[in-house]
């Protein structure tokens, strides 16, 4: 890809350097009263776009001749296990263009334009690219449907218990099992993504590069960080990851990944166990989570007393290789996956 003018604006890749007008045009369009108030800082901009699994800037800019960077479609490079082998996607996160400048460019604007350019140089049915991108892009949808491909994938439908402000009752745990609250997960899981990757089908590589640099290393959230472990052997069995958030609902107990068979019951009670009675040191009336509606954990979880919410929110695919409804069926996903809690 290379420089395109459009008027005022020029269309390119992120140069290094860039980074403070990102955020700086991330901030006035988001910073606005009535759009949710996400300001975003440079740590948390360095953490999500140089420092994971995959530092690579996989970003398209439009930078204005006086008003510096106006817009910006980046995405957070993802290793990714498909096919029974691992290849990259891509997530699409901070898609912005300031208000004031979104007409420039051919029709119909400036996010259609860089839309465009990003897919064209990082996304393909090519080994060495995205073989899919995903996202959360309600704002974005409109054009993103109509013009860049963006297909819905699945809905979100939450699981929720709510314990009514009874305080969540000590559930029955595997006295075979010790769930313990870590700073950063061990090698083991990579064990752990190895012999369930499988079962998972399609699904971002939960090792411990990732989990740690999602979980572990961001600047500006608190995660809670647990194992599930045999007392006898110290195997690990399952992890999980919590954290208290307002999404839907104002300070709600979320657990946002979760890496552990579908069929190990004493795995599942165990850490839901732990996790509702965290929530209840939090003070949290509901912890929710989301699986796939296809996926087996999806019924096993209501049967331990979750109930199902609807939600405005749904995963986005594009794909360049096989097509939606392959995804639709395969694609294993948390609330982590994307970077709203």
């Amino acid at each position: 890809m290379t420089e395109e003018r459009f008027g005022p604006v020029v269309v390119r890749p992120y140069r290094p350097g860039d980074e403070a007008g990102i955020v700086a045009c991330h901030n006035h369009v988001f910073g606005e009263p009535g759009r949710g108030g996400r300001l975003q800082g440079l740590a948390h901009w360095r953490w999500k776009f140089a420092s994971g699994p995959l530092p690579e800037r996989q970003i398209v800019v439009a930078e204005h001749d006086h008003d510096g960077i106006v817009g910006t479609y980046a995405a957070i490079p993802y290793r990714v296990w498909i096919e029974d082998r691992v290849l990259r996607c891509a997530q699409g996160v901070d898609l912005v263009v300031r208000p004031e400048h979104r007409r420039l460019g051919p029709p119909p604007g400036l996010f259609v334009t860089l839309g465009k350019r990003y897919h064209d140089r990082y996304c393909g049915d090519d080994d060495t690219k995205a073989v899919f991108f995903f996202g959360w892009p309600i704002p974005a949808w409109k054009y993103g449907s109509k013009h860049l491909g963006y297909s819905v994938g699945r809905d979100w439908d939450f699981l929720f218990h709510d314990h009514g402000g009874a305080g969540f009752a000590p559930r029955a745990a595997p006295p075979g099992l010790e769930v313990r609250r870590v700073d950063r997960f061990g090698d083991d899981v990579d064990a752990l993504f190895a012999a369930l990757r499988g079962e998972l089908q399609v699904c971002l590589v939960r090792d411990a590069a990732y989990l740690n640099w999602r979980y572990g290393e961001c600047p500006d959230r608190a995660y809670r960080l647990y194992e599930c472990r045999s007392r006898t052997s110290g195997t690990l069995r399952g992890v999980a990851v919590y954290t208290v958030g307002d999404l839907i609902r104002p300070h709600t107990a979320f657990l946002v990944d979760w890496l552990a068979p579908a069929a190990d019951e004493d795995v599942t009670q165990a850490l839901v166990a732990n996790l509702e009675q965290q929530a209840n040191r939090d003070r949290c009336q509901v912890l929710a989570t989301v699986f796939s509606q296809v996926d087996p954990r999806f019924l096993a979880w209501q049967h331990l007393g979750f109930r199902v919410l609807g939600s405005p929110y749904f995963v986005a695919i594009v794909p360049y290789r096989h097509d939606v409804p392959f995804y639709r069926q395969r694609l294993y996903f948390t609330l982590g996956d994307s970077d709203l809690v």
